[in-house]
């Protein structure tokens, strides 16, 4: 192995504070006489990797990985020793000899610095192709419309791939580059026939993709006008693995530390404007497949996350994956929500970047993140047995809180925000949530989705009594029925009397062929009728029924109250509690009748 003498290796040591130097990687702090992290080696929720500053080492004891500085730097960066001792050296200004080996024969350059190098050299060529050149024009019109001031495409080194096809090969190859090197940098691709290499990018604007060092590893490339596809991205190189990169993280790692937060976006301008903007605690996924190594990357600088994909159904899917992987990982996380049409970019620049960090502020759990998307998939909460599944789909993470008073709460939120009154369910949830359960109990779930007394005994008056129908229907809607087991069935019943026909079993029986309602159809002929059929009878489990939904709107109605209220938003307050009044009012007739 090539080697270095003893008195450079003391040089470069002395130089490279390890609390310095591993601070850049994870987020230590102090505890007696060492700093401690989360080991940034392996996955752990208790802090057990150790740095001890007086005697320059560092040791993790869960995994049980220790060294000195330049142990470190080989294993985090995935390193040789030699790299290892020239990475130090160039970030800390010491120039080195040339290292030798046993046989004393000269080392020549690792393949890695050349890689680094080339990529290092292309960033300043499409940089400048971008600011100097009449091609890059377009691009630089494109980039300063979309909000991005020349400071900040200078700062990120943005920059534009020439079309023709070879200028990036041309450029290299006259800096002395060979192909080899370009091609493992994944900057150019051959022909089929192998007898040509041309440019990987072409007319296209550049987004260097940095390491946490600040080394560009990789470039993200965006199509002038409507050109599929719209992002291409460098391939896995020996420098580049996208699993193991977050953009923009050798930019904001500081500010996320400082924070103890991170917000984590989609994509490059979504990182790039609100961080111009003054929004530094960022980060980006390099798209919506967030993986686990990215979000343990992630974790040796803070354990919360506030996730702020845009609010499309790709991007409230991506949310819903990416929680599952923080989760795991024993991290905090919030959800930010932006009006629909809005991605991170678009907001900041039209609300700017206060209201952004507001949001982010005010960002929801992502529990309740979560019954919102359920709720949204199911569409309008008419039946009972849409909220046991919104319930059954939010108690797999209801279970992995550790507190059972935080379980409880949120059992309390969500039956609220569902209008769950059924006693019940509402003590099935409790227990389900209590006992860790992912669903409720079938026996439970079935009881809530079957008939109530006052509509099957409606139901069956109405069904057995043809004078009824004429007397009562009438006097019905179909909202009087929303939300109940038989809402189809009574549905169809005011549909057929509105035609001036006799409904009847049979009929409904064809109308529902094939589907739910005939099963409680069938059981409604199959019980006996509890009482004689009268009108008054009818007209009283009619009011029950418009009772029990007033009684629902009701609690909708306070729920909105506490929003409003805590919003201080007093117009809807004063909408809300006229309707209040006028619900109230309802009621009250109608325990008179």
């Amino acid at each position: 192995m090539p080697f270095y003498a003893d008195h450079v290796l003391d040089e470069v040591r002395n130089a490279a504070n390890i609390v310095s130097i591993v601070s850049e990687y994870v987020a230590l702090k102090k505890r007696g006489r060492n700093h401690v992290a989360r080991c940034p080696f392996h996955n752990e929720k208790t802090p057990s990797f150790n740095v001890n500053e007086e005697k320059q080492i560092f040791m993790c004891f869960g995994c049980g990985l220790g060294g000195d500085v330049f142990k470190f730097i080989m294993q985090i960066e995935h390193l040789a020793f030699p790299e290892a001792v020239r990475f130090l050296a160039e970030r800390y200004g010491i120039a080195l000899p040339e290292a030798t080996a046993p046989s004393s024969v000269a080392v020549p350059t690792s393949s890695t610095d050349i890689l680094r190098k080339a990529m290092a050299e292309t960033v300043s060529m499409y940089h400048r192709c971008l600011l100097d050149s009449q091609e890059g024009r377009p691009a630089l019109k494109y980039l300063l419309e979309r909000g991005i001031t020349r400071e900040t495409i200078t700062r990120f080194r943005l920059g534009y791939s020439p079309a023709g096809g070879e200028s990036l090969v041309q450029w290299m190859t006259g800096k002395g580059f060979s192909l080899q090197a370009l091609e493992e940098c994944g900057l150019t691709r051959r022909s089929e026939d192998g007898s040509r290499v041309y440019d990987s990018f072409r007319g296209r604007i550049m987004f260097p993709i940095n390491d946490i060092q600040g080394r560009t590893v990789a470039f993200g490339a965006r199509a002038m006008g409507d050109k599929p596809p719209k992002y291409l991205n460098s391939p896995e190189t020996k420098l580049y693995n996208k699993s193991r990169n977050l953009y923009g993280l050798n930019f904001s790692k500081e500010a996320i530390k400082a924070r103890d937060q991170a917000i984590l976006v989609e994509g490059y301008m979504d990182f790039i404007i609100p961080f111009q903007y003054g929004v530094e605690n960022l980060v980006a996924s390099l798209g919506t497949s967030l993986t686990p190594q990215q979000v343990e990357l992630l974790g040796r600088y803070t354990r919360e996350v506030v996730v702020s994909y845009d609010p499309d159904s790709a991007g409230v899917a991506a949310t819903q994956r990416s929680l599952d992987l923080f989760l795991e990982g024993d991290f905090r996380v919030r959800v930010l929500r932006l009006p629909s049409g809005q991605d991170p970019d678009v907001f900041v620049r039209k609300s700017g970047a206060a209201e952004y960090q507001n949001r982010a502020r005010d960002s929801i759990s992502y529990l309740e993140f979560l019954l919102e998307a359920a709720i949204q998939n199911q569409g309008a909460l008419d039946n009972p047995k849409k909220k046991v599944q919104i319930m059954n789909a939010v108690l797999p993470y209801l279970a992995k809180l550790p507190s059972a008073v935080e379980r409880s709460d949120y059992v309390f939120q969500f039956a609220r925000k569902l209008g769950i009154e059924d006693q019940q369910l509402l003590a099935e949830t409790k227990r389900a949530a209590q006992q860790k359960r992912t669903q409720l109990a079938e026996s439970s779930v079935a009881s809530v989705i079957s008939m109530k007394a006052a509509e099957k005994k409606l139901l069956q008056m109405l069904l057995g009594n043809a004078d009824l129908q004429h007397e009562i229907l009438p006097l019905c809607s179909k909202q009087d029925f929303e939300g109940l087991a038989a809402e189809k069935i009574f549905s169809a019943l005011l549909d057929v009397h509105s035609r001036g026909q006799l409904n009847t079993y049979e009929g409904l029986h064809r109308h529902f062929a094939g589907e739910a309602e005939q099963a409680l159809l069938a059981q409604l002929e199959i019980e006996e009728v509890p009482e004689s059929p009268s009108r008054d009878t009818a007209e009283s489990s009619l009011n029950a029924l418009r009772s029990k939904r007033l009684a629902a709107y009701l609690q909708k109605i306070q729920t909105k109250i506490a929003e409003a209220v805590k919003q201080n938003d007093d117009e809807m307050l004063n909408h809300l509690l006229e309707q209040r009044v006028r619900v109230d009012r309802e009621l009250v007739s109608l325990s008179k009748k």
